[in-house]
């Protein structure tokens, strides 16, 4: 590790630098967006001692208003097109800046079905590291899913939960005065050059005054860390991948907040549960048992506050009375969307337009009656049905939208994130996730830039060993 600083954030300087101009106009890579993908990608590459990293920010170190009205969308959702917008953060440090702290490894059910063209141990490796950046316990990879006694189909599966750590208040200091980045403020990349199939540079504009002279920036290696709206635009824009689903495939969590209440049995279930105080404990049906029904992933959230002596399976048991809130997987649909609009932004781009529904509706109510067998039969606990009306809401968790894949048709990026159809350009975030389970993502967002990180390494030193 470089003698600058630790990635877990030890590193603290009196004063650094943050500028709008860069030093160099020639990097090794260059990284476009400063959130958790980003950020973990850079420090990774500095670990590694990869020689110059510049990492472009659209917003500045405080949240702008001016900056974020380049994230604003048009189109039609079930979600109203502010949700989009919010969770496309232009500031230092993105969407770490709204992030809630929620943290859980992603489920094998995708890998096991092969809809991650890799192995779920090329990410699995990366979780330790992934806690120390997020500042959450090592329980979080240490201790994911237990089985339960006398419940094949059920595992208890905590979410853990992080301080809530900022990326552009507690990396500040580690990334602006690392000298082997340069961290640079206000500059929008708007678009990326190219000859044949390879980047050249990347062409960046002031959002805070358009008639500022625009930058040019080249490079060995380029990341896109733009988010799951802001990658697939800056593609498009960049008329690259021309020829593959980009943009396309727009997932979600679907989030049912106090859904039902269910009685659990709280003697059964404490022999599995964490005892860590940062938790939320939650009950999936396990990866066989959604293997062998088909079943996409389904978690429901609990608490044991409110007991209660009341018969279940014919005899009275200490039970826990509880709302639960659903969070579960929605299915890949190419209709859920993100291509140009007809409106432009200040900088005169095109704006996003977005089509997206979660169709959920009908998915809830049978994974809920699955669920809900499994919970009786089991003796585990007894539910209540769903209301008539569900109301669905999102996570803030945009994913699939350059997904990863084997084939140019199919997917956006292979394997280890690279764009199918260049020789130099990657993408890190949950854009590339095939599939999404039913964890929060920004656990495995770290994980996979901290992969990324190491393969752009080894890219840079396979080129100066040639």
């Amino acid at each position: 590790m470089v003698s600058e600083g630790n990635l877990d954030g030890s590193f603290k300087t009196d004063s650094y630098v943050i500028t709008q101009r860069p030093s160099s106009d020639i990097y090794d890579v260059i990284i476009i967006g400063s959130g958790p993908a980003g950020l973990s990608t850079a420090m990774r590459l500095a670990y590694n001692g990869i020689a110059k990293i510049a990492v472009i920010e659209s917003g500045s170190l405080a949240p702008s208003a001016s900056a974020q009205r380049l994230s604003e969308v048009t189109g039609a959702s079930d979600l109203g097109m502010d949700y989009f917008a919010f969770h496309s953060q232009r500031t230092f440090g993105g969407t770490s800046s709204v992030w809630g702290g929620w943290c859980a490894v992603l489920e094998r059910r995708a890998f096991e079905l092969g809809e991650w063209p890799i192995d779920y141990e090329e990410i699995d490796r990366y979780y330790p590291e992934a806690a120390q950046i997020l500042r959450v316990s090592a329980d979080a990879y240490l201790y994911r899913e237990s089985p339960i006694a006398s419940c094949p189909g059920l595992v208890y599966k905590p979410f853990y939960l992080s301080n809530r750590v900022r990326f552009g208040v507690d990396y500040r200091a580690w990334i602006a005065e690392h000298p082997q980045i340069d961290l640079i403020i206000d500059q929008t990349c708007v678009r990326l050059e190219k000859a044949g199939t390879a980047i050249t540079g990347v062409l960046l504009r002031n959002p805070m005054d358009p008639g500022y002279p625009p930058l040019r920036l080249k490079a060995d290696l380029f990341v896109l860390a733009c988010g799951g709206l802001g990658n697939p635009r800056l593609l498009q824009l960049s008329e690259i991948a021309t020829n593959s689903p980009v943009g396309r495939n727009l997932m979600d969590h679907p989030h049912l907040y106090r859904a039902a209440r269910i009685y659990l049995d709280k003697e059964k279930l404490q022999p599995v549960l964490s005892q860590h105080s940062q938790v939320v404990h939650a009950l999936q049906l396990s990866t066989e048992y959604c293997l062998e029904q088909g079943l996409l992933s389904f978690s429901v959230a609990f608490d044991l506050d409110e007991i209660h002596h009341k018969p279940l399976l014919g005899k009275t048991r200490q039970l826990a009375l509880t709302d639960v809130t659903i969070r579960a997987e929605m299915p890949p649909d190419p209709d859920n969307r993100i291509t140009l609009g007809k409106e432009t932004d200040r900088l005169g781009q095109a704006r996003g337009h977005v089509h997206f529904h979660h169709n959920y509706d009908r998915l809830a109510r049978h994974s809920w009656q699955v669920f809900s067998e499994q919970l009786l039969t089991s003796g585990l606990g007894r539910p209540a049905s769903l209301p008539s009306e569900l109301h669905i809401n999102g996570g803030g968790h945009l994913m699939g939208t350059t997904r990863m894949g084997t084939s140019e048709s199919e997917s956006v990026v292979d394997g280890n994130c690279k764009v199918h159809t260049t020789a130099n350009l990657f993408v890190a975030g949950s854009s590339v996730f095939p599939a999404g389970g039913a964890a929060n993502p920004t656990f495995t967002i770290v994980a996979l830039a901290l992969r990324l990180g190491d393969h752009l390494s080894a890219v840079l030193w396979r080129a100066e060993d040639e």
